[in-house]
């Protein structure tokens, strides 16, 4: 049994967005930010308001629910497993369980008894525990030709837990413990005028100066609500090509069901098809709109938190392992694999933020998210070794074993493809209240990939031995010694809003300010830089 204790405390300190860099240094007191801009750049349209710099403003205030801005989303898990092992005949095993977990999520507190939302069947103060999560194991082990040859096979239903971050969310904001705001235009509050938040009383909490108070943001769980799980089977072959080696041959297919997403059910249809220009060219493209009123009033954005996202992931890996013998061994593996799902996150929780990117483009077509997932890596390929040089010098004298043994060489060498993205547009062209996740007209999800990631790591290694119980060793160790650039992440920006579109268009884009694609970081081991070259040292007694 577990007890959870959760605490996120929210954006009670606000948050401005803004579309570019001369806007935000428009907004700093004592600094002339001078930036030459061109035509397809989105700061020119907003220079005809000077004194409202930023795009948007989100802040989270104390409401006046009946358990106040403190709530105790707080959970307990039980978990039960039973398992069995029957040897059928020699060269046949089998492994059979099963597992069941319940996860008791505390109830919100306080139902928002706003009339819409129970119309409509939303209820702030209900989250649905899931009392079927049973996960049944079973695994196959077979030896058809002695010890040269085993065959693996095997099934499982795993259940994961309801992430902590999205119960605290709908405990507080429903719009009487918190609210969550959004001001856009001249609504937006000009810094630094006073901003409000806990532990202010809801009675004494005006909105901040130059801002209009607007419809809020609320988080709920849908009635149905299942939690996250994955069925695995895997089938594998190992096969002894000699006393120190052998080949591996696995196969792993994973399917995610009811992964958690974050959606915006405050939306409704039809969408409206417009047509989208673009500068120096006579091509168009349709995107859909959404043109119709919010059908919940008195609401902005209607978060609910769903298990309706899905995944499955197919992998072949390839593994030759030479054991240590002869003075030296290595482990080689290749994997091919693929990820396709339809956005799921469960961490999405701050509105008109960052955490929109990580939501479905269309709320009203969760399909056209299907696509290759954030995290799919066609192929990878490792290898890893090491030589002892030491197993050469034990017909030398000792004197000589001293200079010349204790050297050991060891690397590993990594190559894999790069991971995908979207090309986005800076603009919220399905007008969904989200322009983070608009992807180029007629282009996919995660249509591109990152450029490819090489890296080779040698290490070499002398051991000095002092006494039988004392040893020294001097290390030499090298990360990236190719000297590669790595990128870890582009300019994913493919177009912005723009003028001067020939034809009857609604929307007219150009490239932006940053090219696309333009490299943003790099990654070297985990750090950023090139070649890194170390020496340490090491005494074991």
């Amino acid at each position: 049994m577990d007890r959870v204790a959760n605490f996120f405390p929210g954006n009670f300190s606000g948050g401005y967005t803004f579309n570019c860099l001369e806007n935000f240094g428009r907004s700093l007191e004592g600094l002339q930010l001078v930036i030459t801009t061109t035509a397809q750049d989105p700061c020119p349209a907003s220079r005809t308001t000077p004194t409202i710099p930023a795009d948007t403003f989100v802040q989270a205030f104390a409401g006046a629910g009946t358990t106040g801005p403190t709530t105790n989303p707080n959970l307990q898990e039980y978990s039960a497993f039973a398992q069995d092992e029957w040897r059928v005949r020699n060269d046949l095993t089998l492994n059979f369980g099963l597992r069941y977990d319940l996860d008791l999520i505390a109830q919100p507190p306080v139902l928002n008894p706003n009339a819409s939302l129970a119309a409509a069947g939303i209820f702030t103060n209900k989250i649905h525990n899931d009392h079927a999560n049973f996960g049944p194991r079973l695994g196959i082990a077979w030896t058809p030709l002695g010890k040269k040859l085993v065959v693996r096979t095997g099934f499982g239903i795993f259940y994961a837990r309801t992430p902590a971050i999205t119960v605290g969310t709908a405990f507080s904001n429903n719009a009487l413990n918190v609210q969550t705001l959004s001001f856009t235009g001249a609504s937006i509050p000009q810094y630094p005028a006073t901003k409000c938040g806990a532990p202010v009383a809801a009675a004494s909490c005006a909105a901040p100066v130059g801002g209009t108070a607007g419809a809020p943001t609320i988080y709920v769980f849908e009635t149905n609500y299942h939690e996250p799980n994955v069925q695995q089977a895997n089938l594998g072959f190992e096969y002894q090509i000699q006393p120190s080696m052998s080949v591996q041959v696995n196969y792993l297919w994973v399917k995610g069901t009811h992964l958690t997403r974050t959606r915006d059910i405050n939306q409704q249809g039809p969408e409206t098809p417009v047509t989208v220009g673009f500068v120096g060219s006579t091509r168009t493209a349709t995107v859909n709109r959404i043109t119709q009123p919010r059908p919940i009033a008195g609401f902005a954005r209607i978060e609910e938190f769903q298990g309706s996202a899905n995944s499955v992931y197919n992998g072949l890996t390839v593994q030759l392992n030479k054991r240590l013998s002869q003075n030296y061994q290595f482990l080689a593996s290749y994997t091919f694999g693929k990820v396709i799902d339809d956005t799921p996150d469960a961490t999405s929780v701050v509105p008109f933020s960052g955490d929109d990117a990580k939501m479905v483009q269309d709320p009203l077509n969760l399909h056209g998210d299907r696509g290759p997932g954030v995290n799919d890596q066609r192929h990878r390929f490792v290898l890893s070794a090491i030589w002892n040089l030491d197993g050469y010098t034990h017909s030398l004298h000792r004197s000589w074993r001293y200079l010349v043994g204790g050297w050991q060489l060891s690397g590993i060498l990594t190559a894999e493809t790069g991971q995908p993205y979207s090309g986005l547009v800076n603009s919220d062209l399905n007008t969904d209240s989200n322009s983070r996740t608009d992807r180029s007209p007629g282009l996919g999800r995660d249509t591109f990939n990152l450029p490819n990631f090489v890296s080779l790591d040698p290490r070499i290694t002398k051991s000095i031995p002092f006494t039988e119980r004392v040893k020294v060793q001097l290390i030499l160790e090298t990360y990236n010694a190719l000297n590669r650039i790595n990128y870890t992440s582009v300019n994913t920006t493919q177009f912005s809003t723009a003028t001067g579109c020939t034809g009857a268009v609604t929307i007219c884009l150009g490239p932006p300010r940053t090219p696309f694609q333009a490299p943003l970081s790099t990654q070297l081991n985990f750090s950023p830089g090139s070649r890194i070259v170390q020496l340490s040292g090491k005494i074991t007694f």
